[in-house]
């Protein structure tokens, strides 16, 4: 029997005759009794933009099996052999050092709630109580709310002694899940395991690889597939619902079964899950940005030109970007994060995290702010929630009190790498109050055009808040605490629609207060779960996951082991951004070690022509961001999101939909010409040459400078993406890859050139010779260094 709708706030109850037949399938006969089965329904009339129905629906059987949808999508089939709740008890704890955290938990009990009874079922609210032979008894309210998402199952407390719930969802064999924030490794969630918690995202990201095996050597910080620094409990399916838990304890996606999947959460108070359903992706992942959060507008200056990330004092930042203008780069900003002085530890250059200007190590910078921003150059600071003990905000706020606490009642002071610092309390109204009032006189009142707001994800689960929160319900909401911060303060200078602030950590609620996330801390090379092509994952599940601006640091960023960014990485980097909402360039953590836009002439002339590649596309990408901001459909999308009858689309992680009418597919291996690319059905024009396409995989060319980029045939944006393909031929000439690296500078050694290790050669040898025939000065020389 199908599922009719109702009159608005009725609850029909229809019990089948035997013999009738129930969603085209005969009723089951047990023992040779008719099965009865009923239906309950819930609606609400009340409508979210976009005319969307939210209703639950119930159907049940009399061996105690009981179905539910959303919008007539099922997304509960709870039998007494794999019911919908568990619940149990287990000892849990959490290690957190630099941001890693070894999280453990011994399950002393799972239980399986079989049975279930209704206990309301009025106009408003439908209550189940789930129970095991009447023990374990947990009630589950079942509501139609006024939003996008209003479908909502709520739980009352866990009973006595549990903390541990267990909730499963139906899965099909062939079903694709999206979304868990920020995912690295994986687009696809189904066959893994996802715990959902604010931390480090780690320094290689694969167990299997000698990388994270010496970072994990080094201080346990080498990551795994699913660590993060924006972790969140929502969830979006090919059979077109969306899932969202509004808990901030721990909690674990798993994905791994064939007929359910289940969510842990490890709360007394699990919370509420809101539910949606919708026609198309689109629609869908809508209904989450509507929920959560939608990003404003990003100021229309940022598709001007790169922001520069340069360190080294007023007269450094001001070379740079001359040399820069003086190859035709086009720059909107130059971002110096060590405009606080810097100080030096074993992982490289770091910051002194004392909020002020450094007026030695940047000389006249208030001044230079002003000149440059007449040129349409903005600066750009960085700043993060921490204090570092050796400064003068650090003793300002702990004399009132505005520092996290220890159990003892001390303040809690973390290591941060070799330097100590005290952490802001945000749920302190008082120190939030005072640390946005450090930023609008520190930064916003000397004229800074934004800020790296950064971290958020350290915090250690033992500490103390103002408002008795315990640190484990807390640490996952602190991403969101800071956002909050940065965003009033930005609407309160009244600068909220010009400063741009972009953030890594983040949390279910950081849609509605960030402006810009960035991808974090990659290594500087290209591997699949920590390199180049993470990003591309990233930024498609966060989208899913209602958010929609992101972007990267150009090269990446960490350089450890010896291993330093090439230029290939850095331009391959390049070519991609220019495709993205933002271009902005990191030095890395070891400047030195790394390739930047200025190692050479020819590689500030090849990043140059990416900037104009990036801002010719600026009318384009404008449209984009406005769509992102109105629909809530992110910028950087996955192929299905307007393909969703291809299958083969889902399973593409590695290419990404820029609006409706581009198709990026960067490359991220080293070394090659050409590329393969997966094209939806369609009709594709490749920018750089005009050949027409019309699905399928097919390769083309990629020489470093011309990323595989497609347009939709007919697209009414046609004549700028031909205005870039134009860009593109009549630019400077592109090298191949190949070409490039057997010309391009080693990394590690001082002789870093052919001509430079042929002449050592030569003057090695002629040395040598001298010594050997026993020139008395070289001899003299080799005597004295022996003795040293």
């Amino acid at each position: 029997m199908a599922k009719a709708s109702v009159p608005c706030s009725m609850v029909k109850v229809t019990t089948l005759d035997c013999g009738s037949k129930t969603m085209g399938v005969p009723p089951r006969n047990v023992r040779g009794t008719c099965i009865i089965r009923a239906v309950v329904i819930l609606s609400c009339c009340t409508l979210w933009p976009g005319s969307v129905r939210a209703r639950f629906s119930f159907e049940k059987d009399g061996v105690g099996s009981l179905k539910v949808y959303v919008d007539d999508v099922e997304v509960i089939r709870h039998t007494p052999e794999s019911p919908f709740v568990f619940v149990g008890n287990g000892l849990f704890s959490f290690r957190g050092h630099l941001g890693n955290f070894v999280i453990e938990d011994y399950v002393q009990e799972r239980i399986p709630l079989r049975n279930f009874s209704f206990a309301e079922e009025s106009e408003n609210v439908v209550r189940i109580v789930f129970h095991r032979d009447g023990l374990m008894k947990t009630e589950v309210s079942f509501t139609a709310e006024e939003h996008s998402l209003g479908d909502v199952i709520t739980f009352g407390a866990l009973p006595a002694d549990a903390n541990h719930i267990w909730v499963r969802f139906l899965a099909e064999e062939t079903e694709h899940v999206f979304g868990g924030g920020e995912q690295f490794s994986y687009f696809d969630l189904r066959g893994h395991t996802f715990p959902l918690w604010i931390q480090e995202q780690g320094v290689g990201r694969n167990k299997s690889t000698l990388v994270t095996f010496k970072d994990d050597r080094n201080d346990g910080g080498g990551g795994d597939y699913y660590t993060t620094y924006w972790a969140q409990p929502t969830f979006t399916s090919s059979r077109l619902y969306s899932c969202h838990f509004d808990t901030t304890s721990y909690s674990e996606f798993d994905f791994r079964h064939s007929g359910f999947h289940e969510v842990q959460i490890w709360d007394r108070r699990p919370g509420r899950i809101y539910l949606g359903a919708s026609d198309s992706f689109a629609g869908l992942v809508g209904r989450v940005a509507a929920f959560l959060g939608r990003q404003p507008v990003l100021p229309k200056w940022t598709q001007d030109g790169a922001i520069l990330g340069v360190q080294g004092g007023t007269a450094a930042m001001l070379e740079y970007l001359k040399q820069a203008q003086g190859n035709s780069t086009l720059v909107n900003g130059l971002w110096i994060q060590d405009w606080v002085g810097r100080i030096k530890t074993s992982f490289g250059r770091r910051l002194f995290w004392n909020w002020e200007w450094d007026r030695e190590h940047y000389p006249n910078l208030d001044k230079e702010i002003v000149r440059l921003r007449t040129q349409g150059v903005k600066v750009f600071a960085y700043i993060n929630p921490n204090l570092n003990r050796e400064g003068s905000l650090f003793k300002e706020a702990d004399s009132q009190s505005f520092l996290v606490r220890n159990s003892s009642g001390q303040t809690y002071v973390v290591d941060f790498g070799e330097f100590f610092c005290g952490i802001v309390d945000m749920t302190n109204p008082a120190a939030f109050k005072w640390y946005k009032g450090v930023i609008r006189k520190n930064m916003i009142d000397l004229g800074f055009g934004g800020w790296m707001a950064d971290f958020g994800e350290y915090l250690p689960t033992d500490a103390v808040f103002h408002n008795g929160q315990p640190g484990d319900e807390v640490h996952n909401l602190w991403p969101v605490l800071w956002a909050k911060l940065n965003r009033e303060v930005a609407e309160e200078a009244g600068l909220a629609s010009d400063l741009l602030i972009w953030m890594r950590a983040g949390f279910s609620g950081s849609q509605r207060y960030a402006t810009m996330t960035w991808a974090g801390d990659q290594f500087v090379d290209f591997s699949l779960a920590d390199g180049l092509a993470s990003v591309i994952p990233a930024a498609l599940s966060l989208g899913m996951s209602g958010f929609g601006l992101t972007h990267f640091d150009i090269g990446g960023y960490t350089s450890m082991f010896g291993i330093g960014r090439t230029k290939e990485l850095l331009l391959r980097y390049a070519e991609f951004a220019a495709f993205t909402p933002v271009m902005r360039t990191h030095e890395g953590n070891r400047p030195d070690a790394n390739w930047q836009f200025y190692s050479s002439p020819d590689t500030t002339r090849a990043f140059a022509r990416h900037t104009r590649i990036f801002h010719a596309l600026s009318e384009y990408t404008q449209a984009v961001i406005h769509e992102n901001a109105e629909t809530g459909i992110p910028t950087q999308r996955p192929l299905f999101m307007h393909y969703a009858n291809d299958e083969k689309s889902y399973s593409i992680k590695y290419e990404y939909l820029y609006g409706r009418d581009l198709l990026v597919s960067p490359v991220y291996h080293e070394g090659v010409d050409t590329w393969s690319v997966y094209l939806p059905p369609d009709d594709w024009v490749f920018l750089w040459d005009g050949k027409e396409y019309v699905g399928g995989t097919v390769t083309v060319a990629a020489p470093l400078g011309k990323i595989p980029v497609f347009y939709r045939k007919g697209s009414p944006w046609t004549s700028v993406f031909q205005k870039l393909h134009n860009l593109g031929v009549a630019d400077d000439p592109i090298v191949s890859t190949m070409e490039e690296r057997n010309n391009e500078p080693q990394e590690g050694g001082l002789l870093q050139t052919t001509v430079g290790i042929t002449v050592a050669s030569v003057l090695l040898f002629l040395l040598a010779r001298w010594y050997c025939l026993g020139h008395p000065l070289l001899r003299r020389l080799g005597i004295q260094n022996r003795q040293r």
